[in-house]
């Protein structure tokens, strides 16, 4: 065989130690950015959680205004309840992606309290009786089992 000096190359050894190095710095990558996916996926179900709520606050403002439905509740301790499935009819853009439901109970004269029971299906992401505005990461579970009783009033 004839080899030529001037001829430059890397060697069979270069290129797997290049590849090799490339493949640890990709398996950090995906370690770093991982669990900011996961993060971000909470924090937008806790963000769907509360304009469910809002959603319900404004369905129950509209039956209390025209009569339709079911209104605030009207004495102190009482409940009412809105499915998702309800609030995804005009007041939400809650998908099909979703169900659970809202419940509002009357705590004094004006003074109201929003729960939220709201599973996303498509990741298996839940929020089991979250309280409005006062949802963290640590209210979202993953693993746990979704009761089709979180969905109906």
């Amino acid at each position: 065989m004839n080899y030529n000096k001037n001829m430059r190359g890397f060697t069979l050894i270069e290129l797997l130690a290049v590849i090799v190095v490339l493949a640890i710095v990709m398996l950090i990558a995906v370690r770093a950015v991982l669990p900011q996916m996961e993060k971000a996926r909470k924090q937008s179900l806790i963000v769907e959680a509360n304009g469910a709520i809002q959603s319900a606050q404004q369905y129950f403002m509209s039956a209390d205004l025209t009569g339709a439905g079911s209104g605030l509740p009207t004495s102190t301790g009482a409940t009412s309840c809105v499915p998702i499935a309800t609030l995804s009819k005009g007041y939400s853009e809650l998908d099909d992606d979703y169900e659970g439901k809202v419940i509002v109970t009357k705590v004094g004269d004006y003074d109201y309290s929003y729960k939220v029971w709201l599973h996303k299906k498509s990741v298996n992401l839940m929020i089991v009786d979250g309280d409005y505005k006062e949802m963290t990461e640590d209210d979202v579970e993953g693993d746990g089992t979704w009761s089709s009783a979180n969905s109906t009033c």
